[in-house]
């Protein structure tokens, strides 16, 4: 499902500048272990905690929202069902805060 997300990330203009770079396929393992420990999977995420991993890139709800829309947009590219879509969104969704914890600290 993250490489999917990646390619339609990869296309979102809205949001594309932000997932280019050679450090894409590290990012990409780091989420996977992410949005599986998240979701109940075995994997540990080792990472940066997310306040720390976003601080430096200037997104906003807008880019949030994008990238919920692409999560979800994979996850059914991939044959996920409706209610699964709908389960992970709500899982999802209260680590805004964190990933946006520095452009909250900027208004």
């Amino acid at each position: 499902m993250v490489d999917r997300l990646y390619e339609c990330l990869g296309v979102d203009k809205r949001v594309s500048h932000f997932f280019e770079g050679a450090k894409t396929n590290a990012i990409k393992r780091s989420v996977t272990d992410f949005m599986i420990q998240t979701l109940g999977g075995p994997a540990e995420y080792r990472g940066r905690s997310l306040q720390d991993s976003h601080a430096v890139i200037e997104i906003t709800d807008y880019h949030y929202d994008c990238w919920m829309q692409n999560a979800a947009r994979a996850m059914r590219d991939v044959g996920a069902e409706a209610d699964a879509v709908d389960e992970v969104t709500v899982v999802l969704e209260p680590f805004r805060k964190q990933v946006l914890a520095h452009h909250y600290k900027q208004q």
